[in-house]
């Protein structure tokens, strides 16, 4: 069985080898019949500058979707960390929309947990009564993958009530990633 096996593998060899050759024997034929004519060499130069330009723009193309993920510059990253962060640190009895204000501004896993207690942010808020603000000290973009970014962020937060509690220093970890064309809070870690 073996031996039939290796025999029509054989025979297919020499089969495909014996087409190719009547394939070339057939153009040579064409080509001196005036069947078929060769390409001048500036049509082989025209296809190969057309080839040439094809794998240029393909390349082109895929440099393109990859650093499409890097449309924010890493000082927008910080500037949309800052302003989130000051918006949800931030506390004002009387702004009834805060709370949306902040959803609109949140992706992912913030969206997903904030959305859940919105209601009881808004309402601690009133309880507590007064304004209080935050002011971001400092930040920088920590780390970033692709489209996102992690921005570790100092704030103070001060009760503009005079008899209010001091200012209290805050540490935070932040992180940014685009939705819908601009860059939202997709988490928010206090830290110790």
């Amino acid at each position: 069985m073996a031996d039939r096996s290796k025999e029509a593998k054989r025979r297919l060899r020499e089969a495909q080898a014996a087409r190719a050759a009547a394939r070339d024997a057939l153009a040579e034929a064409e080509y001196e019949a005036g069947e078929r004519r060769r390409l001048s060499p500036w049509s082989r130069t025209a296809l190969v500058l057309v080839a040439l330009l094809a794998v240029i723009g393909a390349g082109f193309t895929v440099w393109r979707a990859a650093v499409a993920d890097a449309e924010f510059s890493d000082r927008e990253m910080v500037a949309a960390a800052r302003s989130g962060a000051e918006l949800l640190l931030s506390a004002d009895a009387q702004d009834e929309r805060r709370a949306g204000r902040i959803l609109s501004g949140a992706t992912g896993e913030f969206y997903d947990t904030f959305v859940r207690s919105a209601e009881a942010y808004t309402r601690f808020t009133r309880q507590q009564g007064g304004r209080s603000t935050a002011q971001i000290e400092a930040a920088v973009l920590a780390v970033r993958d692709g489209a996102a970014g992690v921005v570790l962020l100092t704030a103070t937060l001060r009760a503009e009530a005079p008899d209010g509690p001091a200012p209290r220093q805050l540490r935070l970890r932040v992180v940014v990633q685009p939705e819908d064309g601009r860059l939202k809070l997709a988490g928010v870690t206090f830290l110790p």
